[in-house]
């Protein structure tokens, strides 16, 4: 960290970039768009009150001495200049970007750094922005000409090309397998015109298949266009049905649509008027076909009389783009080796497929992502260059990059025409989105890359007051992802998402211009020992692990798959693939980098989107054909797909901020020296029996099953662990078990309750056959919306139904029954279909949980010989169960290699698989004392147990947050007459 007080020089560091923009603003031709001038009015006066404001406090000179470099100052400035409206977004081929581009060199110049491209500043390339219509775009009904961009419009992913045929409506033209919905079932589009309608149905009912919330990816055209083409349509033709009756019967704007890969067919968009006269030639009412699909869900696709030519004529629309780069360069024997500091410029412009507000042309100020990567970086730079004393060091590359919005174009541009050996590099840190630290918590996503982070990353941290979460492998939707492919290790600094990202919204006055302050403090003290170090950073081989999703381009079944983005823009179809992780299921099939996909199951894949598509189509587990092009003959391969890893902070390139809980008060006190796994213990209830707490999908919230201290029978509660508050979400009657949350989100809840058999508390167990617990066959799971919706029962039956999990990739629904007669274990989709029956051996199989990619279960069994298997069936018989020796197993989510874990005859119980899946965390009395339960771990690939908490009391219901950083279990710890409260503990590995 340096300080501030060292520095020299820097007092005219700010003057000269003021002067600089000021000079940029007035030499802006008012001839050329005077309506942007009038904007820059406001920029203008404020760049003239700063230098104004610099000169008065510098008593008229530029001295250091007078204006201290100040981190969090530098931060707001540079933050705030690249976000103004006047930047344009920072879109690519925009003015705005061009000056932004202006501004980082100029920074980079009064810092005093070196060109790097041969003495200048600008590596320039050229990437495709976008496509315009062309002079051939056509379409006629039945020989009568429609116009171009009035009544029709090409769409921006469309392919060129001439068609004609007789026009099909094909309702909202989705095939949903796995909703059992599908608009091409009884109609024959091939080689004819597909009209479909655009969004989805029950869009507006929350309890539509297609969810209702908020709109699935049924709804996204390109998926439309997919389908329209794999089912043989010559062209798609979309018309948007009014959403209420002021709704304007226009156009979408043609603009760019992504990576530009076209959709494999012509895809184009008529008015509402348009496709009404089709329809209406058949006696047919749009609105009312419309109407009728979205009550009951039943296709209304209709061969038409109507007969079209269509020709579509799109153009690509290239720019020139630069990355920016200044060395500091180093001195002595490290000299020749370099570390690059990175972070993209370039923004969405006015928005497009990219935004998550699609249908906005407002300004994209992207002042977190990433206007605050590039001050973060730039800042630093100024810190380092002012402050650095060794004689010895490698050199820094500052680089800023362009076109990553659009595939990474910039930093993938330069791993390729490096201006210095790319085997010098010695790492790389990544700056992308840092501008909205919180809870004084930064992640450092990559981290994995290499051993020697991990020190030099932890101690910069926390000497800028942050905490830091680390872990990952280098793959992820950002510019580090580049130099990793390239055998670079690399970091990526994120201070997490949020609603406003990829939105207009994403303003300056949201940044936390202090965090920022603190990331550049981090970044620059870590820079300095990673400069200065004897040694560069070992790489280390992806493993694997955790895969950094990101944004939208985090998918739902994982393949392992790392596409080329530099080849988006190919016209011969086929995804070409870069690299695959190592251990990943696209590597256990064979595929490798080099190959181009082009089939999936039975589907063409064209694009990109074609292959993120048909992953989503499919869930963990299955196992789908894939076809690729290798070395120019194709090449069949089977993939068993599964859950997109996760864990720490690697779950993320663009997404969730590991969290910490502030709920209840600090119990550190009540930790034993011996538990070393254990840290910052959290109590979170006092008093009653409180037990069986699991996580909410996001990790803010906790559901668990209560007795107040009063008495009375168990009821559900849901804990807010940021604020403590709990609420109670069962009605009050009868008695509850085993809450827990729906997929996707938790909005949902399943539990399981007595109330459909009496309102009243049942009758509690005969316990003078000594310790069993009751199996009430009144007992039912339900599923219900939210804290105060109406439970509705889930598969019921005449039998005991309890302790539901859920698997959070696809909604399947683990539990236990006696419906067969037995405690059997069962799975069923989230609806309450294909159910299945897992076990089949006498004796209790209870207490299930999926491991995070949903290939496992976990649970504890029972499995009785002789007379205890006769003991077993008559307690069974009478609705009890003796818990006295459970051991813990594992199999797969089908039923199938069943392997048992635990062999000690003791009563384990609760086992809960870790993050990574390497170990099942449980509960057991295996220890000197019957009646003392303790944690412990077992490997999954076999070994001794570990034992985690040594408290002379009970602790058991242990379960991992989603990201693996926090245990949440319940105890009799520090309480008095053995109440039993809930605790969380930071996990420490």
């Amino acid at each position: 960290m340096v300080p501030a007080t060292d520095l020299q020089g820097l007092g005219t560091v700010r003057y000269r970039l003021e002067v600089a923009h000021l000079k940029q603003w007035l030499s802006f031709p008012l001839t050329a768009n005077p309506d942007a001038v009038i904007q820059l009015v406001p920029e203008m006066t404020m760049r003239l009150t700063s230098i104004l404001l610099i000169l008065a406090a510098c008593g008229g000179e530029t001295s250091s001495s007078s204006l201290p470099f100040s981190p969090e100052t530098c931060f707001a400035d540079l933050a705030t200049a690249l976000s103004t409206d006047a930047m344009e977004g920072r879109g690519l081929g925009t003015d705005g970007l061009t000056k932004s581009a202006l501004l980082i060199e100029d920074k980079m110049k009064a810092i005093g750094l070196v060109g790097g491209v041969d003495g200048a500043y600008r590596q320039a390339f050229t990437v495709q922005t976008g496509v315009t219509l062309g002079d051939g775009n056509a379409l006629a009904q039945d020989g009568a000409a429609l116009r171009v961009a009035e009544d029709f419009t090409p769409l921006g992913f469309s392919s060129s090309g001439t068609v004609s045929g007789q026009v099909v409506f094909v309702g909202y033209g989705i095939n949903a397998k796995s909703l059992n919905y599908n608009d091409y079932a009884d109609v024959d589009v091939g080689g004819k015109i597909a009209l479909a309608l655009r969004f989805e149905p029950q869009e507006d009912n929350a309890e539509s298949p297609f969810n209702g919330r908020r709109p699935s990816h049924h709804s996204d055209m390109r998926r439309k266009a997919m389908a329209a083409r794999e089912a043989g349509a010559a062209a798609l033709i979309l018309v948007a049905p009014a959403r209420d009756a002021d709704e304007p019967d226009t156009l979408p704007i043609l603009r760019l649509d992504g990576p530009i890969s076209d959709a494999g067919l012509p895809v184009v968009q008529v008015t509402r008027a348009v496709a009404e006269r089709w329809l209406g030639g058949d006696g047919l009412v749009l609105e009312e076909i419309r109407a009728a699909i979205d009550k009951d869900l039943q296709p209304q696709s209709k061969l038409l009389s109507t007969t079209v030519e269509l020709t579509t004529d799109l153009k690509t629309t290239t720019a020139t783009a630069e990355n920016l780069i200044g060395l500091l360069p180093g001195k002595g024997p490290l000299a020749a080796e370099t570390v690059v500091i990175g972070a993209h410029y370039d923004h969405l412009g006015h928005g497009g497929r990219g935004s998550r507000a699609p249908d906005s042309a407002d300004i994209h100020n992207g002042a977190d992502d990433n206007a605050s990567g590039v001050a973060a970086m730039l800042c630093s730079a100024e810190a380092i260059a002012a402050n650095l004393k060794s004689d010895d060091h490698r050199t820094i590359a500052f680089m800023g990059f362009s076109a990553e919005e659009v595939g990474l174009g910039g930093s993938a541009w330069y791993v390729e025409h490096p201006v210095q050996p790319i085997e010098s590099i010695a790492a790389m840190m990544n700056l992308d989105m840092v501008g909205r630290v919180r809870d004084n918590k930064l992640s450092a996503l990559g981290s994995d890359t290499a051993p020697e982070w991990e020190p030099i990353l932890s101690k910069a941290g926390a000497e800028a007051g942050l905490t830091m979460t680390l872990g990952g492998d280098g793959y992820g939707p950002s510019d580090h992802m580049s130099f990793y492919k390239k055998g670079i290790p690399v970091v990526h600094f994120f201070s997490g998402q949020h609603d406003e990202y990829h939105t207009p919204a994403d303003d300056a006055d949201l940044l936390n211009m202090q965090g920022g302050a603190q990331v550049i403090q981090t970044l620059t003290a870590s820079a300095e020992a990673l400069i200065t170090a004897p040694e560069r950073p070992t790489y280390v081989e992806p493993q694997g692990g955790p895969a950094m999703s990101g944004d939208s381009r985090g998918y739902g079944s994982y393949l392992g798959t790392v596409p080329d983005y530099t080849t988006m823009g190919a016209k011969e179809g086929g995804v070409l693939l870069s690299d695959v992780r190592k251990g990943g299921p696209a590597d256990r099939a064979g595929l490798k980098g080099g190959d181009r996909i082009v089939k999936m199951g039975d589907i063409t894949i064209h694009n990109l989107y074609d292959m993120v598509f048909v992953l989503r189509d499919n869930r963990p587990g299955d196992t789908i054909d894939i076809t690729v092009l290798r070395d120019e003959k194709e090449v069949s391969l089977t993939a068993t797909l599964s859950k997109k890893p996760s864990g720490g902070a690697a779950a993320s390139g663009h997404g969730a901020l590991s969290w910490s809980p502030t709920a209840g008060k600090d119990a550190s006190h009540l930790l034993d020296e011996r538990e070393t796994h254990l840290a910052n213990l959290r109590q979170l209830t006092f008093g009653g029996e409180n037990a069986e707490a699991y996580w909410s999908p996001d990790g803010k919230s906790l559901i668990f099953q209560r007795t107040p201290p009063t008495g009375g029978c168990d009821q559900q509660y849901i804990m807010s662990l940021d604020s403590g508050e709990v609420t109670r979400v069962s009605s009050g009657d009868g008695r509850t078990t085993c809450g827990y949350y729906m997929y996707p989100k938790g909005d949902d809840l399943i539990y399981a309750t007595t109330e459909g058999g009496s309102k009243e508390c049942p009758a509690p167990p005969d316990r003078s056959q000594g310790y069993v617990w009751p199996l009430y066959d009144t007992f039912d799971l339900v599923v219900q919306d939210g804290i105060s919706g109406e439970p509705k029962p889930f598969l019921p039956s005449p039998a005991y139904d309890a302790e539901a999990t859920v698997c959070f990739t696809d909604g399947r629904v683990v539990f236990t029954s006696t419906r067969d007669g037995d405690l059997e274990l069962y799975v069923a989709d989230a609806d309450g279909s294909n159910l299945k029956r897992l076990t089949t051996t006498p004796g209790y199989d209870g207490g299930a949980f999926f491991t995070a990619d949903c290939e496992h279960i976990v649970w504890r069994a029972s499995r009785p010989q002789g007379e205890q298997l006769a003991d077993y069936q008559r307690l069974l018989e009478q609705g009890l169960v003796r818990p006295s020796a459970l051991e813990v197993f594992i199999m797969k989510s089908d039923g199938s290699d069943v392997r048992q874990l635990t062999d000690n005859g003791a009563a384990n119980f609760g086992p809960y698989p870790s993050v990574d899946g390497k170990h099942i965390i449980f509960s057991s009395n295996m220890g000197d004392s019957p009646r003392e339960f303790e944690l412990w771990r077992v490997p999954v690939a076999g070994g001794q147990p570990e034992q985690i908490t040594f408290s002379p009391e009970f602790d058991g219901f242990p379960m991992f947050s989603p990201d693996g950083q926090h245990l949440v279990f319940a105890s009799n710890r520090g309480g008095t007459d053995r109440q039993t409260n809930l605790f969380v503990a930071k996990w420490v590995d």
